[in-house]
């Protein structure tokens, strides 16, 4: 039986010249997905009141913070590691802005080079953020040569997130995450930061 690593990926931020001093980008990481699933499943269930349990997506930054609580706690209770990086975009050359998409490959391509996957198989779940689908293509074309080993095999797909209880889940962690560093809040930070795997290293392009 193929052992399998799910990786749901998501960003906060933007990649515009102006607008949010960094931008990250966070995988969670999971061989048990239908944790992730129940975390939004039960959050409908228990902790919205009516009218809002009938929105499509849950997102952190429009939740309050019993809901921004209840996910992240739940996520520093699953099986699931977390990676991330975060840019300070003062450190990007300003023509790197001109190629919005070949730079958010890239910098998935950092992140994924983070996690030390040997074997088995890669499903990757993404925010659809494209219609064009030579830009969803080109993305999957880079990121499996970036990560492509004669022993793993690697599927991509890109859904919206409102589709994905997953990809909802990795919207809060990254906004916790791009939080800490575009306001100094690392309140909601410290819950999953045990999650972190790579924290140490997690800044790139930092200011030091």
């Amino acid at each position: 039986m193929t052992y399998i690593n799910y990786i749901y990926i998501d960003e906060s931020g933007d990649l515009g010249l102006r607008g949010s001093k960094y931008f990250s980008i966070a995988a969670v990481i999971t061989d048990e997905p239908k944790i992730l699933n129940r975390i939004i499943k039960k959050l409908r269930q228990t902790k919205l009141k009516k009218k809002i349990k009938q929105l499509p997506e849950i997102k952190a930054n429009n939740s309050n913070r019993i809901i921004k609580e209840y996910v992240l706690k739940k996520v520093n209770s699953a099986n699931c590691q977390i990676f991330a990086i975060v840019v300070d975009k003062s450190k990007i050359l300003s023509r790197l802005y001109e190629v919005k998409d070949k730079l958010y490959n890239y910098l998935c391509g950092i992140l994924l080079d983070t996690i030390d996957i040997k074997y088995g198989k890669i499903i990757i779940t993404i925010d659809k953020k494209h219609t064009n689908s030579l830009i969803r293509e080109d993305f999957n074309n880079y990121i499996k040569k970036k990560i492509g080993c004669k022993d793993i095999k690697v599927e991509i797909y890109h859904k919206p997130s409102y589709s994905s209880n997953e990809l909802q889940v990795a919207d809060f962690v990254v906004w916790s995450i791009n939080r800490k560093f575009n306001t100094g809040d690392d309140y909601y930070y410290k819950i999953i930061e045990d999650k972190i795997i790579n924290e140490q290293n997690i800044m790139l392009w930092n200011t030091n």
